[in-house]
């Protein structure tokens, strides 16, 4: 049990979940010509879900922690939670700009405006900016750690 904790808690551990997914899911896919005839869109989705699974699987931590306070797994997948969340918002941005070629560049973005999904997105993604922006040691000190928790609240607004 002890391995295994020191595994979950290190950071090549991290580094390796949450980068190994975007290489499994759309790299490997990409070189082998597996993301079929339409390999933009297959880029777009994959990217998508990616982004809000990873977003997910942060939000779900903190239930986590409460649920099981003595679980020493719990707190060593909770020593991630940052790269975690800022990973979400690579996702997410590379899902934008997948959505910016699916639609012919910034002409075909603007045409899309229309859809309300597109609104709801960009929102989200707009916070997951907002919130990896200030996910540092810096804006914690000059926000304050009471105003800095209430503003990274807003991740579960970008879940929704």
């Amino acid at each position: 049990m002890n391995v295994l904790v020191k595994i979950l808690a290190h950071k090549l551990f991290a580094l390796t979940a949450l980068v190994g997914v975007g290489i499994w899911f759309l790299v490997i896919p990409a070189f082998t010509g597996r993301l079929g005839a339409n390999p933009l869109e297959t880029l777009l989705h994959e990217s998508g879900e990616i982004a809000i699974w990873t977003l997910g699987a942060v939000l779900a931590l903190s239930p986590l922690r409460v649920v099981f306070p003595n679980s020493r797994i719990v707190m060593a997948l909770n020593r991630h939670r940052r790269a975690t969340g800022v990973t979400a918002c690579i996702y997410g941005l590379l899902h934008f700009s997948s959505h910016v070629l699916y639609e012919g560049g910034w002409d075909g973005l603007v045409r899309s405006l229309s859809k309300p999904f597109i609104w709801f997105g960009a929102a989200g993604l707009t916070i997951l900016v907002i919130l990896a922006t200030t996910s540092n040691q810096w804006s914690i000190r000059a926000l304050g750690g009471k105003n800095w928790k209430l503003l990274h609240r807003l991740a579960y607004v970008a879940a929704g």
